[in-house]
């Protein structure tokens, strides 16, 4: 009997351990189990406070927009993937986004769409890409046939190309200048670059015409007021862009998108800013020839050669320091009123600021073939050089001095230092191609020639004398005599070699 109640009370005993050591595991598990959650609710709040820095979700009114954009990025990616034509990012609002720090534009996990998507509160929202024409054209009717097929309605804007006119001699030449996609209230342009003379890519304008053709084609994916395209950004006007390695760029994601952005935003956007395009008047450059045909003899066409090999040569030491400049003087004036150099010329004329004179032109110059011909004047009045080429051929660099309601250069009479003045009204520079290539003139070309040649600029003077034929002259003293060995310096040198008519 003792033993039967000794067992009873091991048996309680270890009863009484066991619930013991139940008990402290129990506490030990909920001790844990508190930790884990406490710190499982911290790092909630860690996320959350880190999170409203990273993730900022847009709007409930805003979101539909997003969703839809991202969703049409997506659409347009991939008919233009299948068909190897790369999509460039053009849009001056969105680029500027892509070059903020990592952090400022970390993906929207709701919407991957932090950067491409845009929201304007009319709802007319636009976004920009780009094509190459040599890529685009060939493939222009299947991307467009399966673009509609996922959904998108699309119009081709086609302008007259004067520069194809004139390499196919027609008049009546047109080719691709947008693709304007839309749906669901969301328009995208792509703007078609034209390569030309393998020198620049030109973009032709969006004309009136053609927007009112435009409107009409998207608005059935519209269900807003669609015609002002309110917070849209796009030019009206034609514009140039440097065929470099900047602009075509590298391949990147984005929202998890690929696509291709400039290599160098920052330049591309300071190119864009100044990228109007100003076409010469072909029709009346065509009147003109008519009246007065060119004689084209051997050595007008020589000069023309030589005159295009200046010009090259002075663009390329001029771009390498980053100094602007135009064509001026009878320069400009063949081609606002030729389309052409003067063909009876000797001389090209440029012009720039005495803002960016800087000391390397003329040694970068001699450098690559250009002789200094002469110095006039001091940086600080009447400046001017010049230097030779072959076939004495003579690039004149003229700068210019800017006062408040006008510009002026001096000239400088050599054999009796006699100083004179020539006032421009304000203008400002606007790209244009010039034999060949993609050269600055004066964007209000008309009254910079009409100040230098009078209003009879169209008739070819017989008898021009640089110091009393312009209007827009003025004397302006002499240089004392004690100053003409530094301000009328002519140098002479052996003559360079001359082209033949075989080497044209």
């Amino acid at each position: 009997m003792e033993f039967v109640n000794r067992k009873a009370a091991l048996s309680a005993d270890l009863m009484d351990d066991r619930t013991a050591d139940r008990d402290y595991d129990f506490k030990k598990n909920t001790a844990t189990i508190n930790y884990k959650v406490i710190a499982s609710i911290l790092a909630l709040i860690f996320l959350f406070v880190i999170g409203g820095v990273y993730f900022k979700s847009p709007s409930e009114s805003v979101a539909p927009y997003i969703q839809n954009q991202w969703r049409n990025f997506y659409l347009m990616s991939g008919v233009f993937d299948s068909f190897n034509v790369r999509l460039i990012l053009f849009d001056v609002e969105v680029l500027p986004e892509v070059i903020k720090p990592r952090r400022e534009i970390w993906q929207d996990p709701a919407y991957t769409c932090r950067v491409l998507c845009k929201h304007h509160p009319d709802g007319n929202n636009l976004i920009t890409f780009a094509v190459l024409a040599r890529n685009f054209i060939p493939e222009q009717k299947n991307i467009i046939t399966r673009l509609v097929k996922v959904g998108f309605v699309a119009h081709l804007s086609k302008i007259s190309d004067p520069g194809l006119n004139k390499a196919k001699n027609t008049n009546e030449t047109e080719t691709p200048s947008y693709l304007w996609i839309a749906r669901k209230d969301h328009v995208i342009q792509i703007v078609i670059l034209h390569e030309r003379h393998e020198d620049y890519y030109w973009a032709g304008a969006v004309t009136d015409k053609d927007w009112v053709a435009t409107v009409n084609a998207l608005k059935q994916e519209m269900t807003i007021e669609w015609e002002t395209l309110n917070g849209a950004v796009f030019p009206r006007y034609a514009q140039a862009y440097d065929k470099s390695y900047h602009l075509t760029g590298v391949t990147t994601k984005i929202d998890s998108h690929v696509f291709v952005v400039p290599y160098r935003i920052k330049k591309f956007l300071q190119e864009h800013e100044k990228s109007y395009f100003l076409e010469c008047d072909r029709k009346a450059a065509a009147s003109f020839h008519k009246s007065f045909p060119a004689k084209l003899v051997d050595d007008e066409l020589i000069f023309r050669k030589s005159a295009r090999d200046l010009l090259f040569t002075a663009r390329k030491v001029l771009n390498k320091l980053n100094i602007p400049f135009w064509i001026s003087g009878e320069t400009l004036l063949g081609w606002y009123r030729e389309c052409d150099v003067i063909p009876h010329s000797a001389d090209v004329n440029i012009g720039m600021s005495i803002r960016d004179y800087r000391h390397e032109i003329i040694d970068n110059m001699e450098k690559s073939g250009l002789l200094l011909k002469s110095i006039f004047g001091k940086v600080e009045d009447s400046y001017e050089i010049s230097f030779v080429y072959p076939n004495n051929v003579k690039l004149n660099v003229i700068f210019f001095y800017d006062e408040d309601n006008y510009s002026w250069y001096g000239r400088t009479r050599a054999h009796d230092g006699a100083k004179f003045q020539f006032i421009f009204p304000k203008f400002t520079h606007c790209w244009t191609e010039f034999l060949e290539m993609k050269v600055r003139s004066p964007c209000e070309a008309r009254s910079y020639v009409e100040a230098y040649y009078g209003s009879d600029w169209r008739t070819p003077a017989k008898n021009w004398v640089w110091h009393s034929s312009p209007p827009n002259v003025l004397p302006n003293g002499f240089w004392a005599k004690s100053h003409w060995d530094e301000v009328i310096q002519v140098f002479e040198f052996e003559k360079v070699k001359t082209l033949t008519k075989k080497e044209l």
